[in-house]
């Protein structure tokens, strides 16, 4: 799937696996609450991963890379 095959606007999530290490980014079609939901089985993002940036819009996207550094992102 392509970020252009989106039907709904794609819910952007920055994270880390661990404190002072690499910054990741997951791109979704999920609801920001689904995305954001500390009582989920299965979350999209783990529960031991630190969200550090949550936002709704494309736009998101390239602003987020060049700020943190993150040269390509994950589709979820």
């Amino acid at each position: 799937m392509k970020l252009e095959d989106f039907k709904n606007t794609p819910t952007v999530v920055v994270y880390q696996k661990r404190k002072g290490g690499t910054r990741y980014m997951a791109v979704t079609e999920q609801h920001v609450d689904t995305v954001n939901n500390t009582a989920a089985r299965k979350p999209i993002i783990p529960h031991k991963y630190t969200i550090i940036e949550l936002g709704v819009g494309g736009s998101f996207i390239q602003q987020w890379m060049k700020q943190y550094k993150i040269k390509n992102y994950k589709i979820v």
